[in-house]
């Protein structure tokens, strides 16, 4: 029986996911966590097989470098990145990771069983290439991580210093990003972007957590 870590602060994708691995014959839940920060300790005080874990997640750090310091620590566990965000520096830097396997939540041909099967068989399984999300103007290949993590942020509507802060920049680097932003993507405003990035499923904003700890079922 292959034992299953979800790592999601999107409660409607972690509920899915841990969903997909209560039902699969060959899979027990062992965990689920809201903060990839917690994943390293989790794992190494608990049975686990595979991670699923997605890349932005609260935290001070993102899925991809809590997997690579996971697959120093503990190399024998699989881990399957996933996103809903079709960013295109997260394929190249899962792989330095060592990520095992790459899942677009929305819109990988796979679904997660199959890629989770053929993972714990021994398969790498990525995408050939990153989706494209094309807006008004521009496509999202155009952002730059940094660009995305703003946009993500603002998509959470959250205000400009609020950004800064959880950012560890300033407000003025901030201002110029969604300058950008909007620039490339053709939109408006924030909200018009906000609403439209969303809507395309390039971005899905956080559900607020009531408590900055991991949820261990």
């Amino acid at each position: 029986m292959t034992r299953v870590l979800v790592v999601d602060d999107q409660r409607i994708a972690r509920e899915y996911m841990e969903h997909i691995v209560s039902e699969a014959e060959d899979y027990t839940l062992s965990g689920s966590l809201t903060d990839a920060d917690f994943a390293v300790l989790y794992c190494e005080r608990n049975p686990v097989d595979l991670v699923l874990m997605d890349v932005c997640t609260r935290g001070q750090q993102d899925g991809i470098e809590v997997a690579a310091q996971l697959k120093k620590r503990r190399p024998a566990i699989k881990i399957i990145i996933v996103t809903s965000m079709a960013e295109q520096s997260y394929l190249k830097r899962a792989r330095t990771a060592g990520a095992d396997s790459f899942w677009y939540k929305d819109i990988s041909p796979e679904d997660l069983l199959t890629v989770m099967n053929r993972t714990v068989a021994g398969e790498s399984i990525y995408p050939d290439q990153t989706p494209l999300v094309e807006f008004v103007a521009g496509t999202s290949s155009q952002l730059s991580e940094q660009q995305i993590r703003v946009l993500r942020l603002v998509c959470d509507g959250l205000e400009y210093n609020e950004i800064a802060e959880r950012l560890h920049c300033s407000v003025h680097n901030v201002k110029y990003h969604v300058s950008q932003i909007l620039q490339i993507t053709g939109y408006v405003n924030r909200v018009q972007l906000a609403v439209a990035v969303t809507n395309k499923r390039f971005i899905i904003p956080d559900i607020p957590a009531e408590k900055k700890t991991p949820v261990v079922e």
